[in-house]
């Protein structure tokens, strides 16, 4: 057995410095609380089984800064790995994880409840929307204007910022508090964050709900975290039926509208995407349409200004960014990484497909 030092942190390992002639990678490597690279345990890409190809690769695809990690072990980093920057709607995807904790804690009994019990504000049918059909954008609430008419929860997809608006309020009082603007950094920090030794992040109340100041450690920690299956270490924050949802589309017939009025534009062909490849506020390759020929299990939280974490279960990836690339393509991030990777870690286990929402 030998003792390798990575940043002051000892991994120890039989393993270690060999990992691209055996047959298996390291066990999933969770770090201690903290904000600074002395926290990561960092490997080179031979070291986990992974060519160099796909730093060349992606620097097409990221104008800005990022980091690539594989089961958790901090790969490579291009530019400050913890200046910080408002992630825009990337921040949805940890909304509705936070959904996620609230169940785990018995907070929220089951997504099929009505939020208008805890944002008794919505009124007709809007008060019958439920967490589901607000994490997956379906809730209908912008609706009827211009020429739309009333849609009721569930019968179209629509980009809104008002769903976001609602889930912050509605999460808010969950966890005790009058509203988003109550000290909401007190929800997520009970919710996940701190267990995932989130440190230096920002919670800022705007009009679209609350925005999160991110550098590229959080948003590794939080894709280490679904990558994981909402497990930190051996402890379940998140059920993994929600993650298994989450990152699963969930808008099979339901129709869509890529021209929302509440900053809901977004640059889709309703010809080729006629429905939104989304899950619980999260971009999916469920049916391999997004970035075709890469492993579906590939899903992402996204943001203006090129703000992205990308998973992917199967093969042990998160990959965090500032100014990547955000259009469906055919040689994107995901085929770039795919491309280097010499084999694949053992997937988590995934339960049932049809796992009731509300286990």
């Amino acid at each position: 057995m030998r003792f390798v030092f990575c940043f002051g942190l000892l991994l120890i390992t039989d393993l270690a410095c060999s990992f691209a002639d055996d047959a298996s990678l390291p066990d999933m490597y969770f770090p201690p609380p903290g904000e600074s690279l002395n926290v990561q345990l960092r490997l080179t890409p031979a070291e986990i089984a992974m060519t160099a190809d796909f730093i060349d690769g992606l620097k097409p695809l990221v104008a800005g800064r990022w980091a690539l990690w594989r089961n958790g072990y901090l790969i490579h980093v291009e530019g400050d790995f913890n200046a910080k920057g408002d992630v825009a709607s990337l921040r949805k995807t940890w909304h509705a994880l936070t959904v996620g904790a609230a169940i785990k804690q018995g907070r929220i009994p089951a997504l099929e409840e009505k939020i208008g019990i805890r944002v008794p504000e919505l009124k007709g049918v809007h008060a019958e929307a439920t967490w589901w059909h607000v994490i997956t954008q379906t809730s209908g609430f912008d609706y009827p204007y211009d020429q739309w008419r009333a849609y009721r929860p569930g019968e179209i997809w629509t980009y809104s910022d008002k769903n976001p608006r609602v889930l912050c309020s509605a999460l808010a009082r969950v966890y005790g508090k009058k509203d988003f603007h109550d000290d909401y950094s007190d929800v997520v920090r009970q919710a996940y964050f701190d267990a995932i030794g989130l440190r230096g992040w920002r919670a800022v109340p705007q009009q679209d709900g609350i925005r999160f100041h991110f550098d590229l450690e959080d948003m590794g920690r939080l894709g280490l975290l679904v990558l994981n299956r909402g497990r930190w270490d051996d402890q379940e924050l998140i059920p993994q039926w929600f993650v298994e949802q989450l990152e699963r589309k969930q808008t099979g017939g339901i129709a869509v509208n890529y021209d929302g009025p509440d900053d809901g534009k977004i640059d889709l062909d309703p010809q080729r995407f006629p429905e939104a490849p989304y899950g619980f506020m999260t971009w999916v390759n469920t049916d391999g349409d997004f970035y075709p020929g890469a492993d579906r299990a590939w899903a992402w939280a996204a943001g203006a200004g090129g703000t992205r974490v990308l998973w992917n279960r199967n093969k042990g990836i998160v990959f965090a960014a500032f100014g990547a690339d955000k259009g469906p393509s055919r040689n994107g991030i995901p085929q770039v990484i795919e491309r280097s990777l010499l084999e694949r870690p053992s997937p988590p286990a995934d339960s049932s497909a049809g796992a009731g929402r509300d286990e």
